[in-house]
């Protein structure tokens, strides 16, 4: 299955990908303008890693890797940063500049980008009885967060829950699902823009996981998109987890990688 429309592949990749950096510059508090890219800091966020990152722009401003990388540990470093974070948006810096991180101790990944046609998706990922989804405030989502990321230490967990709380962008839309009850079990984050919709940060609490809790946010991203007229809907995931698994299985196929690179260890 592929999207809708004669885009091709890679011009998916590029949309999502640089739709992608773009959405968490505008949730950043702090954006600094680099010679090699962006530099993003949350303040009181100092763990979150999807606010507190280097983004790095093709070409990395003429600058030598050695030198890039080494500007980039700087910037972390002048913020007391708790981890470091970088995105290499265009596949022909990684070559030179994947040496220079791992010199530097970090490891580079490749994310997936996967699309999948909101018509189909929205037919296939139908909402479970009693499973709600509807846009909320992100707020609503704060406590399902902080439940949902138990397995890391204070106070990094409390700032996970809150990462969503700093900045309010009218293209980006929170989804929560509710049980019967009408208690959260679920969430996931969609940026709107003018060709696709990026799904991002999907979660569903510990109690109720494959319960079709996950299968409803994305039915309900999918009508979204399908009624917006979009080509695509479209994240970033991991290739080798079980949630990409999960997605290929919805409907959802690769067209390309994007790349990462984290301090080892973190």
């Amino acid at each position: 299955m592929r999207p809708v429309g004669e885009r091709s592949d890679e011009r998916w990749r590029q949309l999502l990908v640089g739709h992608a950096a773009a959405a968490v510059r505008k949730r950043a508090p702090a954006v600094e303008r680099t010679p090699w890219g962006w530099m993003l800091h949350a303040p009181a966020l100092s763990r979150v890693w999807a606010l507190n990152r280097a983004q790095i722009v093709p070409g990395a401003g003429g600058m030598a890797p050695d030198a890039v990388v080494a500007d980039v540990l700087e910037h972390h470093r002048r913020r007391g940063l708790s981890h470091v974070a970088v995105d290499v948006r265009a596949d022909g810096d990684v070559p030179a500049l994947a040496p220079a991180l791992a010199r530097a101790g970090l490891v580079v990944a490749a994310l997936e980008v996967l699309v999948a046609d909101p018509a189909t998706l929205a037919d296939e990922a139908a909402a479970p009885p009693g499973v709600a989804v509807a846009v909320e405030d992100p707020e609503a989502a704060r406590g399902l967060r902080h439940a949902g990321s138990a397995d890391l230490p204070e106070p990094e967990r409390t700032e996970v829950a809150a990462q969503w709380s700093p900045g309010g962008d009218p293209q980006t839309l929170h989804l929560l699902a509710r049980d019967g009850a009408g208690t959260p079990v679920g969430a996931a984050v969609l940026h709107l823009a003018r060709l696709h919709v990026e799904l991002d940060d999907v979660l569903t609490h510990p109690d109720h996981r494959r319960a079709g809790v996950g299968t409803a946010i994305v039915g309900a991203a999918a009508a979204i998109a399908r009624d917006r007229g979009v080509g695509a809907v479209g994240l970033l995931s991991d290739p080798g987890s079980p949630a990409a698994r999960w997605y290929r299985r919805l409907g959802f196929v690769p067209v390309g990688p994007a790349v990462s690179a984290v301090r080892a260890g973190d």
